[in-house]
């Protein structure tokens, strides 16, 4: 086991290096004003580990609410410091299971390339990984953070917690990420509005979909309704157990209501049911997986949650129009 807590003076050679350190200027309306390139100290260090190969990072950038960095991680099991910024990992090759335990709760899942996981700001946490992966990090600015959610809320008194998910697909946020790596390969110059911009549009996805952003304006009725926090919670339940079995109550679970209740508010708020929902994510995710991967279609069965290859054939002719064989064939050419 590798236990992963180092103060800041221990940062890698990367993160020493002469043209990672200068800072650069800008100026605002006349006034010379210092750019602080992202706290590399304030990260959650996995370049660290032993079984890591860093690629490539945004250090020496000057990038000054952004981080992103790609490299190789073999491995390992850590327990890995709280960073106060928002973190978003893509998987870009390889597959793994991944154990990853936040605040005393755990969660299960089976990474697959262009499956993202959120870890909210100042959250330790214990992750463990049984096979080599090929990873995207991205670090957004918690004051950057703030500053969307001010403009999304026209800055009214707001309240924001990052919901954090672990093996789930949003193909726009895999999107921005991408665009944000990809931006490493440009000239410095000039890539810092770019790069702002793609930060911003990603910041914005994240607190709209992911989080319990609310404000006076915004904040449900809870007396009647599911609040967003309820949903956030169903959602990230679905997402990081969606190989498992799950139980109407499994789906209440965390919503404070009776499973009749609950399923009469979702389907009130969703306009489906739990179970329409849960079967919906299962089906995505096989699609995905037939798509992208060349997963054995058994395999796919069983890590989308269904009992048998035999029903994930009949469900998925059923909900997609074709068999899975004849997908993956239509999807290749």
């Amino acid at each position: 086991m590798n236990t992963l807590i180092p103060p800041p003076s221990e940062q890698n050679s990367q993160q020493r290096r002469p043209h990672a350190a200068s800072p650069a200027q800008h100026f605002t309306q006349g006034d010379v004003t210092p750019l602080r390139e992202f706290p590399l100290e304030e990260t959650h260090s996995f370049n660290q580990l032993d079984s890591c190969r860093t690629l490539r990072t945004s250090a020496g950038r000057n990038w000054e609410n952004v981080y992103i960095s790609k490299q190789i991680e073999d491995p390992n099991e850590g327990i890995f410091r709280a960073s106060p910024h928002l973190f978003i990992s893509l998987t870009r090759s390889g597959s793994t299971r991944v154990m990853c335990n936040v605040q005393s709760q755990e969660y299960r899942a089976y990474l697959h390339p262009g499956q993202l996981s959120i870890l909210a700001p100042n959250q330790p946490v214990n992750m463990k990984w049984d096979r080599r992966i090929h990873t995207t990090h991205l670090y957004l600015r918690n004051t950057f953070l703030t500053e969307v959610a001010g403009d999304i809320t026209r800055n009214q008194s707001t309240s924001i917690d990052v919901v954090g998910r672990l093996a789930f697909m949003d193909p726009l946020l895999e999107g921005l990420v991408t665009a944000i790596d990809d931006a490493m390969e440009l000239e410095i110059e000039g890539t810092r509005p770019y790069v702002e911009h793609l930060a911003r549009a990603a910041a914005c996805h994240v607190l709209r979909k992911y989080s319990t952003l609310r404000s006076p304006q915004v904040l449900e009725d809870s007396s009647g309704e599911l609040t967003r926090s309820q949903i956030a919670r169903f959602r990230e339940m679905v997402d990081t157990r969606l190989s498992q079995k799950l139980t109407l109550t499994d789906l209440a679970e965390g919503s404070g209501l009776s499973t009749g209740h609950f399923a009469h508010l979702f389907k009130q708020a969703t306009g489906t049911t739990p179970y329409q929902y849960l079967l919906h994510s299962r089906i995505d995710r096989a699609r995905y997986l037939l798509a992208k991967t060349s997963m054995p279609v058994v395999r796919i069965a069983a890590e989308c949650g269904f009992s048998d290859h035999v029903h994930f054939t009949r469900v998925f002719s059923k909900t997609v129009g074709q068999p899975p064989a004849a997908f993956r064939k239509h999807a290749s050419d």
